[in-house]
This record gives structure tokens, sequence and C-alpha cells, in this order.
């Protein structure tokens, strides 16, 4: 083991930690905060929409899926393996409260569907996206938002924005999609 003191060991030191903050993934850089008005436009007017799926090719048909296109994913900062929001979600969940209560979408239903990196079990991931779901329709909640417009569920791992990179801090999000009426 080498042994350093003094001005060497401070420079040392800061070397070290510089290079650790700028390891892939250890260090994330501040996400932009959507506008409610970007957050309006994603989620616009819902309504059904259908799209096609293809099945893998064992001389089976495509079929049709009625899903709505009508989703926004948002970067709502947590405390680490917890539900507990950090200091600087607030700002992205106004912007989702205005649009929200905007005129344009006050009267629509909405799921808060959490996501989680790979990172942990299965199960673990799956129970700790629920709750911030939750941790996020309380807020919006609060904010005066009928809570009978929205719904939450937790995927934890299971829709992997990255998946070849399922670790990446990118999977961890929080993702509003519209209800189509007809449910």
């Amino acid at each position: 083991m080498i042994e350093i003191s003094g001005r060497a060991s401070f420079f040392a030191a800061t070397l070290i930690c510089a290079s650790l903050l700028s390891w892939p993934g250890l260090a994330q850089e501040p996400q932009k905060v959507l506008s409610n008005e970007q957050i309006l436009q994603a989620l616009g007017q819902p309504k059904a929409a259908t799209r096609s799926l293809s099945l893998p090719s064992r001389g089976l048909a495509r079929r049709q899926a009625s899903e709505t296109d009508q989703s926004v994913n948002l970067n709502i900062p947590f405390e680490l393996n917890s539900a507990a929001l950090k200091p600087q979600a607030s700002e992205q969940l106004q912007q989702l409260q205005l649009a929200l209560s905007s005129p344009a979408l006050g009267n629509n239903r909405f799921v808060v569907a959490g996501h989680t990196d790979a990172k942990g079990s299965a199960e673990y991931n799956k129970q700790l996206s629920l709750r911030r779901a939750e941790t996020v329709k309380h807020f919006l909640v609060q904010k005066g938002i009928d809570p009978k417009r929205l719904d939450t569920v937790g995927y934890g791992s299971e829709k992997l924005l990255t998946p070849d990179h399922p670790e990446d801090p990118g999977n961890r999000r929080v993702e509003i999609r519209a209800i189509p009426a007809a449910q």
C-alpha cells in the first residue's frame, strides 16, 4: 500500500472523487423539467388508438391492440430506495399539476406508472415503483386533482426504456399515461 500525506493526499482524494463522479451511472446530470405546455402536448386529448403489434414469425397473423398513444415520461427524483420525494421534484410535479388541471385535460383520467431500473429484486422494484406512483398521486391530490382521475401502477423493471442497459438511471421514471375515454 502506498502512503500519501499532506497536499498529495488531498490532491489524490480530489482526483479520485472527480473520476468517480464522471463514471457512467454514478453522477447524473440534472434532468430537464418539462413545462406544463410540453406535458399537455404529450398527453393531448386521450382517445382510443389502435396499433398493430407484430407477433413472432411462426405463421401467426398480426393482431390489433387498443392502447393510448398519449403518455409522457417524467424525471421525478426520489430519495434512494424510497418513495420520499427529493426537494427538486416539486418543480416537475407543479408543472404536471398545472397540465392536469388545464381545461384541455381537466376531465380526463390518467395512469401514474412508476418504473425502476433493474437493480434489486423484481418484487422489491415493483413495490418501490408502486409506492413512488402513489406518492406522485398523493402530491397531485393535495394540489387539487380529483383522486378519481388518477390510477396508479408499479411496473418495477418490467418496461425498461433502455433494455440493453437495464441498470441505467434513465429507466427510473414516472410515466403519466392517458386513459382512453371508453375505459
